[in-house]
């Protein structure tokens, strides 16, 4: 109990400043890169969270020379679920509804960005997103013994292209729903006080999914058209709920 406390406190008053710009960093721990932003808005007032987030945002522009896109992503998904989901939660005392809000403006807040950054390269949206889907491919293929480059090797770049553009919608909406999911548990582990172990084993999600999940299914008969591809990735994203 005493680790704990001592682990919590630091966390809840050093951490936040530094922590979240080091985790983004790494491959292992970007995912719950927010969490100590999470902690700190839990207990604290907004202002102090949006201090926070403004020196982890200078300290990853200037100590590891990020691009622009790169910072901006960050940004978003800190303050959504770092400062924004926790701020509602506390508020509304409501999880469903907070996680929904939060979850839908970092989508669309992340739309706009790319947005934006696809007119400054005179690209269109989905020439944008396949520039640099392209780009990170060929990262990858660049590795020593990248497993993409013998996947590459056996379907061909264009087909492992084609591939990634198909599903990389599902892609990011279930990489963002399990981190706000990852970091609501973790706090809730971490924090005294907030979603005790009863909430975990009662909770389940509505049972009307089922039929939106089915729905998706049906349009996946669709096959090489637009329904196929929303079909797909709607049915994953819903299968993960």
């Amino acid at each position: 109990k005493q680790s704990l406390g001592a682990i919590q406190r630091y966390i809840s008053r050093v951490a936040p400043f530094l922590l979240p710009a080091l985790f983004f960093q790494s491959a292992i721990f970007a995912l719950i890169s927010p969490l100590p932003l999470f902690i700190l808005t839990l207990k604290n007032r907004l202002w102090i969270s949006i201090f926070a987030l403004a020196t982890n945002i200078a300290f990853l522009y200037s100590a590891s020379k990020s691009n622009l896109s790169e910072v901006t992503i960050s940004a978003v998904y800190w303050f959504s679920v770092g400062v924004l989901f926790p701020f509602l939660l506390r508020k509304s005392g409501k999880i469903r509804l907070s996680l929904l809000f939060s979850f839908v403006y970092l989508v669309g807040v992340l739309m706009l960005s790319v947005s934006y950054f696809a007119h400054e390269a005179h690209l269109s949206f989905m020439d944008y997103v396949h520039s640099e889907i392209s780009t990170g491919l060929d990262h990858l293929i660049a590795l020593p013994d990248s497993p993409v480059k013998k996947m590459v090797d056996e379907e061909g770049r264009g087909a492992l292209l084609k591939q990634f553009m198909t599903e990389v919608p599902s892609g990011i909406l279930i990489s963002i729903l399990v981190g706000f999911w990852v970091n609501l548990l973790l706090a809730s582990q971490l924090t005294q006080n907030f979603l005790s172990k009863s909430f975990w084993s009662k909770y389940k999600n509505p049972e009307w999914l089922i039929w939106p999940t089915l729905l998706c299914g049906a349009l996946m008969a669709f096959t090489e058209h637009a329904p196929y591809y929303i079909g797909l990735n709607g049915f994953k994203f819903l299968l993960v709920l």
